[in-house]
């Protein structure tokens, strides 16, 4: 078994999520890969109305590493192949979400 990838809570304006989950049901601990906000411009205002946190099991990481490997952050980030990958790959993830409503000026 992989080792938890070393990762710490993610703060998203007021809430807090977990570095480590274990969905009700499963006996596998799923590690944050990533947290966020969603929101629109609304005339003119971003309003933030959803906090996310993407959790995933530990063998996603071996699982990406091979086509993803020696690609900086930002490449990683700028790339929607690797974000679809994560997303629709043979690994497991779980999205947390919460609800907030906020207006930034």
């Amino acid at each position: 078994m992989n080792p938890s990838p070393s990762v710490s809570d993610g703060q998203v304006e007021h809430f807090t999520f977990s570095s480590t989950v274990k969905p009700p049901g499963s006996s596998k601990t799923h590690f944050l890969g990533g947290s966020g906000v969603r929101g629109l411009d609304i005339q003119g205002k971003f309003v933030k109305f959803t906090a996310i946190g993407v959790y995933v099991e530990n063998r996603a990481v071996s699982s990406l590493a091979g086509k993803w490997k020696g690609k900086s952050a930002d490449e990683l980030f700028e790339s929607v192949p690797f974000f679809r990958d994560v997303v629709t790959g043979s690994r497991v993830f779980l999205p947390a979400f919460n609800a907030l409503i906020l207006v930034v000026e």
